[in-house]
């Protein structure tokens, strides 16, 4: 279909856990806002542990455009991105695909944008957002720039702070993302890895309907590890650095007890304290740096195991 055709077609990829009493009024939000478009909807249960799927199925046999998978269990957010991009591939065809999040904080209004952007030319829209007036704890602030700073220092791949999975594609990157067979799936990294061309667009998150935020500190900390892991290998550099620079210490302070002892003195007063603490940074820099070889073996040992990301539990009919 033409990108200026009026009746594009839009494919709302939407993760989803414990996500029961939201999903209803995403489909309803979906209803008001893109009347514009041929629109669909693929939820993806995450292995939810309330009525999450049933609604989907109830939603689905009221309105076909509502379509559904459920995990066999909860596999992850980043791995129902990739099973809800697998099965658009597989099983849908649209004009633009929009991976976004259940529980309303991504504006269902801020999709016509994102499609004149891609209109107009981007292979990617991606949203960004702002956080401005609203009430965020430092600390969320802080960790957030943090690892998006860490991350494109690290990876050499450009992520600006407030990039999240409100994003558009068209099906030219949905062919080039589904043919990544990467087992540690960071779409937030792959695309800007890519290359390809790219719009920002700023937008305002709106407040979560009903529920609580399901992505903790510790899923924070294991996708950023992830992210890390999966597009760099500075990190092994860095502990070669780590290890020269406590190998050149030690030698520093060997000189020093050398010289100290050839002018005389009879005993060196903090000798033990110091001691002990030049054995537990050493003891320190190494575990840290096996620490970090371990991680890189572990994924490499998981990628060699063939197993699947995902498993399917049930679709829609």
């Amino acid at each position: 279909m033409s990108k200026n055709s009026a009746r594009v077609q839009v494919l709302l990829i939407v993760p989803c856990y414990n996500e029961e009493e939201n999903v209803a009024l995403f489909v309803q939000s979906a209803a008001e806002n893109l009347q514009e478009f041929d629109w669909q909807v693929l939820f993806v249960n995450d292995g939810s542990r309330d009525g999450s799927w049933n609604a989907i199925e109830e939603l689905h046999a009221q309105d076909s455009r509502v379509q559904g998978l459920c995990f066999a269990r909860n596999f992850g957010h980043q791995n129902a991105l990739k099973a809800g991009l697998e099965e658009a591939w597989q099983q849908h065809h649209a004009d633009v695909y929009v991976t976004l999040d259940a529980d309303l904080q991504h504006p269902l209004e801020f999709i016509p944008d994102m499609v004149k952007a891609w209109q107009n030319g981007a292979r990617i829209v991606q949203a960004r957002r702002e956080d401005a007036g609203r009430r965020i704890s430092f600390f969320k602030k802080f960790t957030s720039r943090c690892f998006y700073g860490v991350f494109s220092w690290l990876s050499g791949v450009k992520m600006q702070p407030g990039m999240s999975d409100f994003r558009l594609i068209d099906h030219g990157v949905l062919e080039f993302v589904v043919n990544c067979h990467d087992k540690d799936f960071f779409l937030r990294g792959l695309l800007p890895w890519s290359g390809l061309k790219t719009e920002i667009l700023p937008y305002t998150p709106r407040e979560r309907q009903f529920g609580e935020s399901k992505f903790t500190l510790k899923k924070m900390c294991s996708l950023a590890l992830s992210g890390i892991v999966g597009y760099s290998v500075r990190p092994l550099y860095i502990s070669i650095i780590l290890g020269l620079v406590s190998i050149m210490l030690a030698f520093a302070y060997f000189a020093y007890v050398i010289i100290v002892t050839c002018c005389g003195a009879t005993r060196i007063s903090l000798g033990w304290p110091s001691l002990i603490a030049t054995v537990l940074a050493i003891g320190g820099v190494q575990l840290f740096m096996l620490g970090i070889l371990g991680i890189y073996l572990g994924k490499l040992y998981m990628e060699n195991k063939g197993r699947p990301t995902y498993v399917i539990g049930a679709k829609t009919k």
